[in-house]
């Protein structure tokens, strides 16, 4: 149901035969289910962000930090929204799952390695494990028409790795630099998913977007 949702060629003029309304509700139950997931996924970041910015960051000079410093930044994902409206399905498909594949180990150490210090509070902590959750369900939606292995050699091609000691500093300046500068980077990113993502999900299920 997958391939043909997606329509691996990208470029059908309807993933649904005429009158098939069986398959037209599938699809726009999949594709609504795509983007609660990345609402989701974008409002558990601002909740992470904001529950650290809150108790640690305060007149602290984390704040001039940027998302240059982020560890997607060398993929120079398209913000600006004209080039995001042409982009076609294919490449805005390639870019959710680059970013979802990115953040994969980041996440995955909050919710083990770093669940007993102390900046990593039961509500950052819990939107961290539901974000797990919702980056795994979001791959398994729109990954099949697609090779795991080509997405990730993508990804080490363009120097994507993630380096998480500064996390586990000693200097709790450094420490906490580590995470302010994680939890906006996961905004801004889940934002890019979740603007994708409806994007592709009016275009299947709209005339006009």
């Amino acid at each position: 149901m997958s391939n043909l949702l997606l329509c691996q060629c990208f470029l059908c003029p309807s993933l649904c035969p005429d009158g098939d309304d069986i398959c037209r509700t599938s699809l726009r139950n999949l594709f609504m289910r795509a983007s609660n997931l990345s609402s989701d996924m974008y409002n558990n970041s601002m909740e992470m962000f904001n529950e650290f910015d809150e108790q640690y960051a305060q007149g602290k000079p984390y704040r001039v930090n940027t998302t240059n410093n982020c560890h997607t930044y060398f993929l120079h994902i398209p913000e600006d929204k004209e080039h995001i409206q042409r982009m076609h399905n294919k490449g805005l498909i390639r870019w959710i799952l680059m970013l979802l594949y990115s953040w994969n180990k980041p996440l995955y150490q909050l919710v083990t390695d770093l669940r007993s210090m102390k900046e990593v509070s039961h509500t950052i902590l819990s939107s961290a494990r539901e974000n797990v959750k919702r980056v795994k369900e979001l791959q398994a939606l729109i990954e099949r028409p697609f090779s795991q292995v080509s997405i990730l050699r993508k990804i080490y091609n363009a120097g994507i790795y993630w380096y998480g000691g500064p996390l586990k500093s000693r200097d709790e300046d450094v420490r906490h630099s580590a995470f302010y500068n994680l939890f906006l980077c996961l905004q801004s990113d889940s934002r890019k998913i979740d603007t994708y993502t409806k994007l592709l999900a009016c275009r299947q299920l709209y005339d006009n977007c």
